[in-house]
């Protein structure tokens, strides 16, 4: 009797898919999404307009869970694509400019193209997320290149580069480094590392240094400074950032029916981590920095429970105020949780709390129109008494908590 033995399913790959579910963009071009916006969320580009992107998203999830191949993924979809008459090459209105313009559809190649893509992002952000559980017993990254006739040289000169898990090395080359790049990771201890170096592996312990190009978008018109031997657009981390992408996702479900005290715990462990430390090195993404009260959500009228800090405003806090410290903004929490001071204005909630030096620490919140559950940090900084006191001399502002020293 024959037994057929079907593999595991990548668990940790398709839970870091997962986490885009529900957050599909249409684009025109690749470079419309960029970066770390794919670890939030699916698109492909020249989809705009064709109602097809949750076809290609369930296709794709389905081919991850049973172990599909290219193929497969192709003979399910195309028909559903050329339906809908996204295929071929045809003229298609650029959003942007209303102006038609040839472009590729579906295609053999392009319909490759999206599940290596996905499939190789998908499976990194899974690896990461061992990468992140074992850490302590296994520490180090190794970089494995494919060393064969297709391997980019710059790729081929970093193999078995070995470094710590969070060296800042990997926040640029972490792979899949470019379209169809074969690199990955491996997660090594010190055993590993004696045992490779005993078999005559050369390992090497120090980063190339990197060289530099200028790319710029046309999109945009925003010039971005790219490593040699990395395609435009995969500078970073996908791993990580498809790792970060689902923790988040946890912590805001958990937060949604969450009692407060968890709420305040999980904020606190999300500040405190590395990740948080990576964050204020390379913003990127977004982090939940504050829980909000229950108390202060009822009093201002929302239903607030947390708030976040993007990776758009820490690079602006960052050129505003580069005197604030990664432990400053690690201090954010225990500025909610307990306030000496609350004032609304508007959709701004102002938290206030006394630093030990006398100053004090002044988070600004704005409620986001498109989620009433969780604000957005508009703006941290050391204040003096006269600033407290313009604040409250504002016309419309309105006391919520004053537990100040008289």
């Amino acid at each position: 009797m024959a037994v057929t033995i079907k593999p595991l399913q990548p668990l940790d790959a398709i839970a870091a898919f997962e986490a885009r579910h529900g957050n599909l963009l249409e684009t025109f071009s690749w470079q419309d999404a960029w970066q770390e916006e794919h670890a939030t969320m699916f698109t492909v580009a020249k989809s705009a307009g064709f109602d097809i992107l949750k076809d290609i998203q369930t296709a794709f999830e389905r081919a991850l869970r049973d172990g599909q191949t290219p193929q497969d993924f192709a003979r399910q979809l195309r028909p559903v694509l050329q339906e809908k008459g996204w295929w071929g090459r045809k003229l298609v209105a650029d959003p942007a400019s209303g102006e038609l313009v040839p472009a590729q559809l579906g295609s053999a190649r392009r319909l490759q193209t999206i599940f290596d893509a996905n499939m190789r992002v998908s499976y990194a952000a899974g690896h990461w997320t061992n990468f992140e559980r074992n850490r302590r017993t296994r520490p180090y990254l190794r970089y494995v290149a494919l060393l064969d006739d297709r391997t980019r040289p710059s790729h081929r000169a970093r193999h078995n580069l070995v470094l710590p898990v969070d060296h800042p090395y990997w926040d640029m080359w972490a792979p899949p480094c470019g379209w169809n790049c074969r690199c990955t990771l491996q997660s090594l201890s010190q055993r590993d590392i004696d045992r490779l170096q005993g078999e005559g592996e050369k390992l090497v312990f120090e980063p190339p240094t990197d060289t530099f190009r200028n790319f710029v978008n046309k999109r945009t018109g925003e010039i971005t400074r790219v490593p040699d031997g990395i395609d435009p657009g995969w500078a970073y981390n996908p791993g990580r950032a498809g790792y970060e992408a689902r923790v988040n996702q946890a912590l805001a479900e958990k937060i949604a029916d969450a009692p407060p005290a968890m709420v305040q715990a999980a904020v606190e462990e999300r500040v405190s981590s590395s990740a948080f430390d990576r964050f204020f090195r390379n913003p990127q993404g977004s982090m939940p920095v504050l829980a909000v009260p229950a108390e202060i959500s009822a009093a201002i009228g929302t239903d607030m429970r947390v708030a976040i800090l993007t990776a758009d405003r820490m690079r602006q806090q960052q050129m505003r105020r580069p005197e604030l410290t990664l432990e400053d903004y690690r201090a954010i929490p225990s500025i909610a949780a307990n306030p000496a001071l609350v004032v609304q204005d508007g959709l701004r909630t102002f938290f206030l709390a006394k630093h030990p030096d006398g100053r004090w620490r002044y988070v600004t919140v704005m409620v986001r129109d498109d989620n009433r559950s969780a604000g957005a940090v508009t703006s941290f900084r050391y204040a003096g008494d006269r600033d407290v006191d313009n604040l409250l001399a504002r016309d419309g502002a309105r006391i919520v908590i004053d537990r100040r020293q008289k």
